[in-house]
């Protein structure tokens, strides 16, 4: 019996579709959006606990900008202003100094306590990153529950 080309291309079509589907798919989720940069190099170098001249020496110039703020450290990396309702879970709110360092796309915040202490550090976008595609295939696969 002779099996035709076109059973072949029926059979195993959708299965190469679907495999090459599914190989965007994770590589999407598992990609690296970026090298760290300089600046945040230096401030993963900032340790907790360090004084405001070391955290200037490590970044090597004084901070673009300073301001106070009242907050709530949720943990080394993440800060909730006073008035977020989360933060009273994490404790009273605290006044904090908060130095931050400008790069071209990338911006540096190290947070100080009373003492001069670096408490939290945090590293964000100076621009908004475009929304993410509700039907990109991460989002897809992760609805339908493959991820």
């Amino acid at each position: 019996m002779k099996v035709s080309f076109k059973k072949y291309l029926i059979i195993f079509c959708p299965i190469i579709c679907f495999l090459l589907l599914m190989r965007v798919a994770v590589s999407y989720k598992h990609d690296t959006r970026h090298a760290p940069g300089p600046l945040e190099i230096k401030l993963a170098q900032v340790r907790l606990g360090a004084t405001v001249e070391e955290a200037d020496a490590l970044f090597g110039t004084p901070p673009d900008e300073t301001s106070q703020t009242e907050g709530v450290i949720m943990n080394p990396t993440t800060m909730l202003t006073a008035s977020n309702e989360q933060a009273a879970q994490y404790g009273m709110p605290q006044e904090y100094v908060l130095r931050t360092w400008k790069g071209e796309e990338i911006s540096a915040t190290v947070a100080f306590d009373n003492e001069g202490q670096a408490v939290c550090r945090w590293v964000w976008s100076s621009n908004n990153p475009p929304p993410l595609n509700p039907y990109g295939p991460y989002r897809v696969f992760k609805r339908v529950g493959l991820f």
